[in-house]
């Protein structure tokens, strides 16, 4: 039973989390430092797994490309993606990338604009990998 509060609890906060960063985002087109990264040093602390290094290390070389990534969206990749490797491995981190991508191409493509804020497709890509891989 304390185990069944706990989850809900837990759902309900990264839930929470993940909304007012999607809103953050879309209205002011930042991730602010205050919510990213603390759940980054969540994330490396409970979360650990190599592959979670994936998703940060593929838009850290965007961004020094000059790939349209910002620091907001590769802090939020190392919470998610330690959340997503946690949950589904490399493979559950591969999918919330390519998902990601996606659907803010998806959003792009619908708002015809070609600069919509990519936070809240990582967010939704990486939640979905947890609610469907983790357990």
């Amino acid at each position: 039973m304390r185990g069944d509060i706990l989850a809900v609890v837990i759902a309900a906060a990264v839930g929470a989390w993940a909304l007012t960063l999607a809103l953050i985002d879309v209205r002011w087109r930042r991730l602010p430092d205050v919510l990213t990264l603390p759940a980054t040093v969540l994330s490396l602390v409970l979360c650990w797994h190599p592959a979670g290094l994936l998703w940060p290390g593929l838009y850290l070389m965007l961004a020094v490309r000059g790939g349209g990534i910002g620091g907001g969206d590769i802090k939020l990749a190392i919470s998610l993606g330690m959340l997503a490797a946690a949950a589904g491995g490399w493979v559950g981190v591969a999918c919330a990338i390519v998902a990601a991508n996606l659907l803010s191409l998806l959003v792009m493509a619908v708002a015809q604009r070609a600069d919509a804020p990519h936070g809240p497709a990582m967010l939704v890509a990486a939640l979905g990998v947890w609610l469907l891989c983790g357990t």
